[in-house]
């Protein structure tokens, strides 16, 4: 999930700029919170919150700020890229396999 995510950062202008590590940490975090609500299971608990802020070295606000920015990116993908549709037909399916 996590590297569609990434991938579809990629075609962002405004993502696309931003440092990868930043980027990375907004993927994995928006890949969890979606995995909470498909699995309805707790994910991100205050351990891997604490985790994330330990190792990625960035703020919590910067985190958030960037993974609505992904999320909203991944919500609207097909109204803001209509005509990329390859991505979703190469990665979607290996995706709803993983859930």
């Amino acid at each position: 999930m996590a590297i569609y995510l990434a991938k579809m950062c990629m075609h962002d202008y405004y993502l696309s700029q931003k440092l990868p590590s930043l980027l990375a940490i907004g993927c994995v975090y928006v890949s969890l919170k979606i995995c909470e609500q498909l699995k309805k299971n707790d994910f991100i608990t205050t351990e891997v919150v604490q985790s994330i802020l330990e190792v990625s070295q960035v703020p919590e606000e910067e985190i958030l700020k960037i993974s609505q920015k992904i999320l909203y990116l991944a919500q609207n993908f097909d109204k803001v890229y209509p005509g990329l549709i390859n991505l979703k037909e190469t990665h979607f399916s290996v995706i709803t396999k993983l859930l």
